[in-house]
């Protein structure tokens, strides 16, 4: 049974559970919801109830619901779907094929990048030999600093310009409407699970549904074309591990600038090792007790299990490691990607042996997260890990 438009803005948006991800208002495909204050909101007509949707209702659609990523099937039920039998690895953070630390020999991206720079070396190494014809990432820009908004970039420098985490929201797959608009058809998509996810939902789903003997072909295609065509543009999925971000006015206005009287305008970069660093354009660097900052978590992303972007082709992420990334090469695709790059003299590669330590916080870290998902509305599990799964 498909989850429905109605069951999305109760059991979701209503519930408080909702990430904020906008993919359902990217496949809409009747301009029935928008996405305002960071939710999606029916817009369609303002003496409707917030949960009705005339399509929904008739003739019938629901794209938004099949790519929410809390509601209908959670990246552990999509497992099999997404990594065939082909001799991966079944652990604890997910499947993979390969555990790695890495790090960009490039000293342009080294100087940009949050830890080992590898995520934009896959970027500029498939930007520059047309492995991609564009990406989307968030990026910041001087008009509204530390604040990243959703961003399609197109060439290395712009790759290179948006590297670094600001450990606030922002809506990625949004972005994936301006890939659309300019034609782009080989994507990277960069994000954290909880925008992994949808992405995965959209390539996955079976638009088959669709058809209930309702409606006109051309609706059929329009739906579908919405459904699925954002997804289809999607080349790799490259996840960004995540416990969870903070709130923008929280942290960054009222505490960091407020509080601490850093203009954000001096902020070159933002990290979390253990604590909060804010990294001035001085080079004066700050620190927040990281129990402080969680104050300021936001309470959507108690909601996600998945800490390590379990359906990504490659899953990075500086955890426990310093100017190093701790690299889960998951798919096949991820794998060949990964090794063209090491065969192309691009990064340094250690193995996780070396990296004990990451290890051990890597496996806390995901087995603490599963384990806070409240149990939502009309279900009896939260983020149950099903059989066959073992502890590393």
């Amino acid at each position: 049974m498909n989850p429905s438009f109605k069951e999305m803005m109760n059991e979701v948006v209503a519930y408080g559970s909702c990430c904020e991800c906008g993919s359902c208002v990217l496949v809409c495909p009747h301009n029935v919801i928008d996405y305002v204050d960071n939710k999606p909101k029916q817009v369609a007509k303002a003496t409707n109830p917030f949960d009705y949707c005339g399509i929904s209702e008739g003739i019938g659609c629901d794209c938004c619901a099949q790519v929410c990523p809390r509601l209908g099937e959670r990246e552990h039920h999509m497992t099999d779907s997404v990594f065939p039998e082909d001799g991966a690895y079944r652990g604890a953070f997910g499947v993979y094929r390969r555990v790695v630390a890495a790090r960009c020999k490039d000293p342009e991206v080294l100087k940009r990048c949050e830890d080992g720079g590898v995520v934009t070396t896959i970027l500029v190494w498939g930007l520059r030999n047309g492995t991609f014809d564009g990406a989307v990432v968030s990026a910041t820009d001087p008009a509204n600093p530390c604040a990243p908004h959703p961003k399609v970039v197109t060439t290395v420098d712009d790759a290179i310009s948006s590297a670094s985490s600001w450990y606030t929201y922002c809506p990625n797959n949004l972005a994936l409407a301006d890939a659309q608009k300019l034609g782009l058809t080989k994507v990277a998509f960069v994000g954290v699970p909880c925008q992994i996810t949808p992405v995965r939902k959209m390539q996955l789903i079976d638009p088959g549904f669709l058809n209930n003997g309702r409606k006109k072909d051309k609706i059929i295609d329009k739906q579908r074309g919405f459904l699925k065509g954002f997804g289809e543009r999607v080349a790799l999925n490259i996840g960004l591990l995540c416990s969870e971000v903070f709130s923008f006015n929280e942290l960054m206005v009222d505490t960091v600038q407020g509080q601490l009287g850093i203009p954000l305008s001096e902020i070159r970069q933002f990290n979390v090792k253990g604590k909060v660093q804010v990294f001035k354009k001085d080079g004066e660097l700050v620190e927040i007790n990281l129990r402080q900052a969680q104050e300021y978590a936001r309470p959507e992303c108690h909601h996600c299990g998945d800490f390590s972007a379990e359906l990504a082709d490659i899953s990075c992420g500086g955890v426990g490691a310093t100017n190093w990334t701790i690299t889960v090469l998951r798919t096949e695709k991820g794998e060949k990607v990964f090794d063209a790059m090491v065969a192309a003299g691009l990064l340094d590669v250690r193995p996780i042996e070396e990296f004990e330590n990451s290890m051990k916080v890597f496996l806390r870290l995901t087995r603490k997260q599963r384990e806070r998902v409240p149990v939502p509305p009309g279900r009896t599990e939260s983020f149950v890990r099903p059989p066959g799964f073992g502890s590393h």
